[in-house]
């Protein structure tokens, strides 16, 4: 799963992939501007927020985004929590899953 979010980081965070299970990431731009101001645009959209490195996505937004799935997908974006649970990328309440944020090269997304 890649939470993408383009240009100057005040627009909507999108999910893209979110058939991909095997990885989760945000990526920003290269134009995106300070953490802070990430934050505010995750928080402002339900999404998450960002604390350090990482980001910190809602798990309730990222299955929203996700749109209709099957049991399959369900089972299996499951099973991806699971995982992360048992390396720790859990928030102590079990609300928001950590993923690592990359910035791209190009803004034309």
């Amino acid at each position: 799963m890649v939470v993408y979010l383009s240009g100057d980081g005040t627009g909507a965070p999108q999910l893209r992939t979110a058939e991909d299970l095997r990885t989760l990431s945000v990526r920003v731009g290269m134009r995106t501007p300070d953490r802070e101001t990430l934050s505010r645009t995750f928080r402002a959209a339900g999404a998450g927020e960002f604390a350090g490195d990482h980001a910190w996505l809602d798990i309730s937004w990222l299955r929203s985004a996700a749109g209709e799935r099957d049991q399959d997908w369900h089972d299996r974006f499951t099973g991806m929590l699971g995982h992360a649970a048992a390396h720790g990328w859990l928030s102590a309440d079990g609300s928001r899953v950590r993923a690592h944020v990359d910035r791209e090269q190009a803004d034309d997304h």
